[in-house]
């Protein structure tokens, strides 16, 4: 990474956490001389990552370094896959990482076969957004659980779709979503727990993610003293715990197919049954987050997934669950900004973080893969030619 480079790469994410910024602003965050930002911001203009607003230029002052500047969300996006266990997830982002087309297909096949199907899905999306260009891609899942190959995976997005394409840990990607937009939560260490089809845990200590790589900790086979039967044979993981909330719910009458989201809805009409599953689940939510956090002593704990974000009557029995079982006393829990679509946003961090990094590199990358995809197709054009030429 050049200098320059990461030099853009910083003065973009400080407009991002400023939202408009003057330049003497950016100047006062990052410590960068108003000569080297001047020219980033130029640059970053130019490429469509950027945008000047002189609708918001202070009053009494003239001149260029007078008018702020603000992430530009109209011209590029970034293409999300996150494979759950029931439904995969496919969006497109803008750059601040907001949904702006997303689309649901059942987790079925095999790695490449899966892909394909969400890649076209993603193509599918682009084309029905119009006027944005697609500059990056990633998939998420939680890997080890689902026992699929992230190295498959993401071979398959970027052939497919032949932008430039990123893995990661879904739990990880969560916690690159929240610190991307929530940069307050990169100082000192934060846990993250997830709860939707799967369970998992990320710890992030000063703004530093487990690479994807690296084992983001496995809170599946964690006790509870529910009697779900888990896939271990024990009974009362807490993966199993969370996972046959819809199973239970279809077996008891209550839905009619075992889709945890039919019993979300359920309980939000008013149905006692369905309440009282959630309630439960997440009563055994509440006390696991309770372990967790006794046994790391983060700062501060997010809780994100539709386990925790759902069903809002759930909320208060989740802490005060926690508050019966820590033994630490209190610390900051909140809830992820991102809602129901955090694994569209989680997923749409991990394509964007490049850009964010380095973000004249990424739209290099970027436009040596169309070209080389350009190249690749001129080619095959010429070949048939020639192949039906008369002899």
């Amino acid at each position: 990474m050049t200098q320059d480079s990461s030099t853009a790469g910083l003065v973009l994410r400080t407009v991002l956490h400023h939202g408009v910024a003057f330049r003497d602003q950016i100047a006062e965050s990052t410590g960068l001389s108003a000569a080297t930002i001047g020219r980033q911001v130029t640059s970053l203009v130019r490429r469509g990552l950027l945008r000047e607003r002189p609708d918001c230029t202070r009053s009494g002052h003239v001149g260029r370094p007078s008018v702020p500047v603000e992430v530009d969300d109209r011209l590029l996006a970034a293409g999300a896959v996150h494979i759950g266990r029931l439904v995969t997830t496919v969006a497109l982002t803008d750059l601040r990482g907001r949904v702006l087309g997303v689309a649901h297909l059942p987790t079925r096949g095999g790695d490449a076969d899966l892909v394909k199907a969400a890649a076209r899905r993603l193509i599918g999306l682009h084309a029905g957004i119009g006027g944005r260009t697609l500059i990056a891609a990633a998939v998420v899942a939680p890997w080890e659980a689902l026992d699929r190959s992230p190295a498959v995976a993401g071979r398959t997005l970027r052939d497919t779709t032949t932008l430039p394409t990123s893995t990661a840990d879904h739990v990880a990607a969560v916690a690159a979503a929240d610190l991307l937009f929530s940069p307050e939560h990169a100082h000192g260490t934060t846990t993250y727990v997830y709860a939707r089809e799967t369970v998992g845990v990320a710890t992030v200590h000063d703004g530093v993610i487990p690479s994807s790589g690296r084992r983001t900790g496995s809170v599946t086979h964690l006790p509870t003293t529910s009697d779900a039967a888990c896939r271990c044979g024990a009974r009362g993981c807490l993966g199993a715990t969370v996972a046959t909330i819809g199973p239970r719910a279809a077996a008891a009458g209550i839905v009619e197919r075992p889709d945890v989201e039919l019993v979300h809805a359920a309980a939000l009409a008013g149905d006692v049954d369905a309440h009282e599953l959630l309630i439960d689940r997440a009563d055994h939510l509440g006390r696991a987050v309770a372990i967790i956090r006794d046994l790391l002593d983060p700062d501060r704990v997010v809780l994100a997934g539709q386990a925790f974000t759902a069903y809002p009557a759930a909320a208060s029995v989740v802490l005060d669950a926690f508050r019966r079982t820590t033994g630490l006393g209190p610390v900051p829990i909140t809830l992820s900004r991102f809602g129901a679509e955090v694994q569209a946003a989680a997923a749409g961090a991990i394509a964007l973080g490049p850009v964010y990094r380095d973000p004249h590199a990424a739209l290099d990358r970027h436009s040596r893969l169309v070209q080389r995809t350009r190249n690749t197709r001129r080619s095959r054009s010429a070949s048939t030619v020639v192949r039906l030429q008369p002899a």
